[in-house]
């Protein structure tokens, strides 16, 4: 009876003297983050978390209104990559470089370094990252007696050459003047993401080195060529379908086989097994002959308050939910690719597959982190405008002229 009590003592101490942290956390399915929570938990009883699920629509500007306010929380919170820069340049994220060794910065890509980093030094602690490629429906290919896209990295397509696949796989079926099968779907319509690799392969710089002027980047020769290919493809060659703004959408034209291809990326491997009856391959990212092979990388970081009240919890927290043996549980969970090599080394099982091992190649070889700037978001968000009303038929120059204007006036504000 009396070691209950101490027992009871003791539990009641601990409960008493734990740290809350608040932890504002992208809106993935509660049962999965709160796995890597409770893991958290009980390495670490003294530390309670508080964890708030934002979902993606709402992430963004929930994060601005409360590191806004300057009061300490969240004391933890999830970064978008390539907004690492804005949060940095305004004083909300606290930076990291006497945290971590040189032997832990080693285990993560260096595009996802460079994506953590701003002027010099490191912000963000990579949580994932990211590649793309085009993913084809083989049962598509078979009927309409297509050969297979090229698997290998070597023997990698010119998108002239996905063009003119596309073209022999758009079919109106039923000859009623609508396209029942569209030769190839982007997952991410209107999104910077996959569209400067594009601009990127012809030689366009997406802004300037020092992140504060897209006059004459967004609207150069090469880029207005990419975006006028871009356009193309839902204007003049009718290969692509207008409107499909949503990564869910694109998979289920996919998935249910109205597209030969897709333009996507690589967490499709796990998420395509919502659609069991499709058999699909992958070929790697495309390029323009005589250009460079560009591919898009990046994804989610974490990042530490630079006004929290509770660092040494905080960086626990960082530490964990960002190292190896949590982001092996996050992949079999969610899927999404790692941006540390070390898990890819603990699951032979997983990534010895081949689609697996084209997308590590290009994070390894390939990828371009997308622009640092302190006025990310808007720069995207002006970009996502524009490349939308291309795609829906605006002329691609007057479109990223005008563009261009309205994105430098914002950044002048970071100066």
């Amino acid at each position: 009876m009396r070691r209950l009590f101490v027992l009871l003592v003791l539990l009641i101490g601990i409960f008493l003297s734990a740290t809350t942290i608040e932890v504002l956390w992208m809106g993935w399915p509660q049962d999965q983050v709160m796995q890597l929570v409770k893991a958290f938990k009980d390495e670490n009883p003294t530390i309670e978390v508080d964890i708030q699920l934002v979902p993606f629509g709402q992430l963004f500007q929930t994060l601005e209104v409360r590191l806004a306010a300057g009061d300490g929380t969240p004391d933890v919170y999830i970064v978008d990559g390539p907004n690492t820069a804005s949060y940095a340049a305004r004083g909300y994220l606290l930076a990291l470089d006497d945290y971590f060794t040189d032997e832990e910065m080693d285990d993560w890509f260096s595009s996802s370094i460079e994506e953590g980093s701003y002027n010099g030094k490191f912000y963000s602690v990579p949580y994932g990252t990211s590649s793309a490629g085009i993913f084809y429906n083989k049962a598509i290919f078979k009927e309409y007696g297509i050969p297979f896209p090229p698997e290998r990295i070597d023997e990698r397509l010119t998108w002239d050459e996905v063009v003119e696949i596309a073209k022999a796989l758009t079919k109106d079926t039923n000859n009623d003047g609508i396209t029942d099968i569209w030769g190839l779907v982007i997952e991410q319509i209107d999104r910077p993401y996959l569209i400067f690799p594009i601009v990127q392969s012809l030689g366009a710089q997406v802004l300037s080195s020092d992140g504060f002027v897209s006059q004459g980047y967004i609207n150069s020769k090469e880029f207005i060529e990419g975006t006028t290919f871009y356009w193309k493809l839902f204007n003049e060659w009718k290969i692509s379908p207008q409107g499909v703004s949503d990564s869910a959408i694109a998979r289920e034209y996919f998935g249910t086989g109205k597209a030969a291809m897709m333009l996507g990326n690589e967490w499709n491997i796990r998420r395509m097994s919502q659609y069991p009856s499709v058999e699909f391959g992958l070929t790697p990212f495309p390029y323009f002959e005589g250009g460079a092979i560009v591919t898009p990388t990046g994804s989610w970081h974490v990042g530490i308050n630079s006004k929290t009240k509770k660092l040494d919890e905080a960086l626990k927290f960082t530490k964990f939910i960002t190292g190896k043996e949590a982001v092996i549980t996050w992949h079999l969970l969610n899927g999404i690719a790692p941006a540390r090599y070390d898990v890819y080394e603990a699951l032979p099982e997983v990534f010895e597959n081949p689609m697996w091992q084209t997308f590590l190649y290009e994070m390894e070889h390939t990828a371009v982190a997308r622009p640092v700037t302190p006025g990310y978001s808007q720069y995207e968000l002006m970009l996502r405008e524009a490349f939308n009303s291309i795609h829906y038929g605006a002329d691609p120059k007057k479109t990223l002229d005008d563009a261009a204007i309205r994105i430098d006036r914002e950044l002048k504000r970071y100066k």
